[in-house]
C-alpha cells in the first residue's frame, strides 16, 4: 500500500471514529439490554439458552470479554460494534480501491464514515453492524483469494458472521451466482467446506450444551416465526407490503430531519450506471447488494404458510450500505474533483443533520433511567417502584447486580416504604412505548421533579 493510500485510510478512520464518538448512541433500552444481561451472566460463569439472543454466540463472545475486562457499561457494551464499524470503513476503502483506484477507495470510505445508518448503529448494540463488517471482509478476501487457504478463510468469515445472526447466510447466493457466471465451481469448495465446518461445530456445541444440536433453530422459530412474523404479517396485504414495499420504504423514503435515504439513493443510482457501463467489479458488487436485498424480502422463515425471515428495522440495514458506498466511490471518482467535492460536502452536512436528530431521538430512551439512577445513588433508597423500562436501565447501570429492590408498577399495589419514580416519557399515554404508570396521591411527598422525572415517597 502506497504512503498516499495509508494517509487516506488513516484520515478516514480518524474521521469515522471522531464522528461515532461525537454522536455516541449508547443504551437504547431494547435488545441491547438483553445482550448486556446475557454477557454479564456469562462473564460471571452462567451459560444458558432460553431465547434466540443467547444463541448468537459469535456476537456475545466479544461483549462478554469486554465485560470480563472492564465490567458492564455502555462503552464495553458497544465497543465491539464500534470496532466493527471502523473495520467496515477500512474494508470498503480496500474494496473500492481494488477495482477503481485510491480516489474511489477514499470516497467509498468517506461515504461509509458519514453514512447516517452506519454512524448511528456503530455505537448501538445490535448484531447487524458486525455482520456487515464480517460479510464485507469475506467478500474482500474472496476477491483476493488466489489459493485454497484464502478461500477457506472467506468461508470461515461467513461462518463467523453466521454465529452473530442468521441473516449472514444471505451472502451465499453471491458466491453461488459468481461461480455460475464464471462456470467454475471448484474454487468454491474450500469456502463451502470452511463455512460448513463452522456450522457443524456449532451443532456439536449445542448438542453438548443443551442436548439438542438444533436448539438455535428452535429458538429462532419460536421467537421470530411464532411470536413476531406470524402475528405481524397476518393477512395477504401485510405480507405483500413486507415482500415488495417495506424494504424500499426503509431504504429510500425521505424522513423528516434524516437523510440516510439520500446516501442510499445516490449509491443505487451510481451503481446502476456502473453496471450499465460494465465497470470492473460492478456486477459483482451489484450481485452482493442484490443477494442481501432479495434475501431480506423473500428468504422464508416458513414455507407453509409462506412467511419472510426477519422483521426489518433501521438497524438491519447496515448490510446493504457497504456495496452502495463502494458505488459512490466509483461514480464520484469519475467526476471532476470539484463535483465530487461538492457532493461529498453536501453529504457531510446531511450526515451531521441526521446524526443530531438520531442522537437526540435515541438518547431519550435511557435519559430518564440515567437521571433516576443518579438520584438513587445519592439518596440510597432500599426499595424503588417504577415502570419496567426504567427498571431495565437501573439494573443495567447497577451492572445487572442491583443493590436494592426494584418493583414494576404492574407487580405491586403496596408502595409503602418505597420510593416511587414516575418517568414522564415511558408512562405518557397513547405512544407505542407507553408503560403502565401510577397516579400520585395527594398524601405523597414529592422528593424530586424535572422535565423527565417525578419522584415521590408515599
Amino acid at each position: 500500500m502506497s504512503p498516499r493510500a495509508r494517509t487516506i485510510l488513516a484520515a478516514l478512520l480518524l474521521l469515522a471514529a471522531g464522528a461515532r464518538l461525537r454522536w455516541f448512541s449508547g443504551l437504547q433500552v431494547g435488545d441491547d439490554i438483553v445482550y448486556s444481561k446475557i454477557a454479564a451472566d456469562r462473564a460471571a460463569g452462567l451459560l444458558k439458552f432460553t431465547n434466540v439472543h443467547e444463541a448468537r454466540n459469535g456476537f456475545l463472545l466479544p461483549i462478554t470479554a469486554a465485560y470480563a475486562l472492564f465490567g458492564p457499561g455502555e462503552v464495553p457494551l458497544v465497543l465491539y460494534n464500534l470496532l466493527c464499524s471502523l473495520g467496515l470503513v477500512a474494508v470498503l476503502f480496500f474494496l473500492a480501491r481494488r477495482f477503481w483506484g485510491e480516489t474511489a477507495g477514499g470516497i467509498a470510505g468517506l461515504t461509509a464514515a458519514l453514512h447516517p445508518n452506519l454512524l448511528f448503529f456503530a455505537t448501538e448494540c445490535h448484531t447487524d453492524t458486525p455482520v456487515a463488517f464480517w460479510q464485507a471482509l469475506a467478500v474482500l478476501v474472496y476477491l483476493s483469494a488466489p489459493d485454497a487457504k484464502r478461500l477457506a478463510l472467506a468461508g470461515f468469515l461467513v461462518g463467523w458472521a453466521w454465529l452473530h445472526k442468521e441473516h449472514a447466510i444471505f451472502l451465499l447466493p453471491l458466491f453461488a451466482g459468481h461461480a455460475i457466471a464464471r462456470r467454475a465451481w471448484r474454487p468454491l469448495l474450500p469456502l463451502a467446506l470452511a463455512a460448513l465446518g463452522v456450522f457443524l461445530a456449532e451443532l456439536l456445541f449445542f448438542a453438548v450444551a443443551t442436548g439438542d444440536p438444533f436448539k438455535r433453530f428452535a429458538l429462532v422459530k419460536s421467537m421470530h416465526v411464532g411470536h413476531y412474523i406470524a402475528t405481524r404479517y397476518a393477512d395477504t396485504g401485510e405480507l405483500l407490503y413486507r415482500l415488495f414495499l417495506e424494504l424500499p420504504r426503509l431504504l429510500f423514503a425521505p424522513r423528516r430531519g434524516e437523510y440516510a435515504w439520500a446516501f442510499n439513493l445516490l449509491g443505487l443510482g451510481l451503481g446502476a450506471t456502473a453496471v450499465a457501463r460494465n465497470a470492473p467489479g460492478a456486477r459483482l458488487l451489484a450481485g452482493w447488494w442484490t443477494s442481501i436485498y432479495l434475501s431480506y424480502c423473500f428468504w422464508p422463515s416458513s414455507l407453509r404458510p409462506f412467511l419472510p425471515s426477519f422483521y426489518l428495522f433501521e438497524w438491519t440495514l447496515p448490510l446493504l450500505a457497504g456495496p452502495l458506498a463502494c458505488f459512490c466511490g466509483e461514480g464520484l471518482a469519475r467526476r471532476p474533483r470539484w463535483a465530487a467535492a461538492a457532493v461529498m460536502s453536501v453529504a457531510a452536512v446531511a450526515a451531521v443533520l441526521t446524526a443530531g436528530v438520531q442522537h437526540a431521538r435515541g438518547a431519550r430512551f435511557s435519559a430518564g433511567g440515567k437521571e433516576a439512577h443518579a438520584w438513587i445513588e445519592r439518596e440510597s433508597p432500599g426499595r424503588v417502584v417504577t415502570d419496567d423500562k426504567t427498571i431495565e436501565v437501573l439494573d443495567f447501570l447497577d451492572g445487572h447486580r442491583p443493590r436494592r429492590t426494584y418493583v414494576p408498577f404492574q407487580e405491586t399495589k403496596d408502595v409503602a416504604g418505597s420510593v416511587v419514580i414516575v418517568d414522564k416519557f415511558w408512562t405518557q399515554p397513547g405512544q407505542w412505548w407507553t408503560r403502565p404508570g401510577v397516579e400520585p396521591q395527594p398524601s405523597w411527598t414529592k422528593l424530586y421533579e424535572s422535565d423527565r422525572l417525578a419522584i415521590y415517597r408515599p
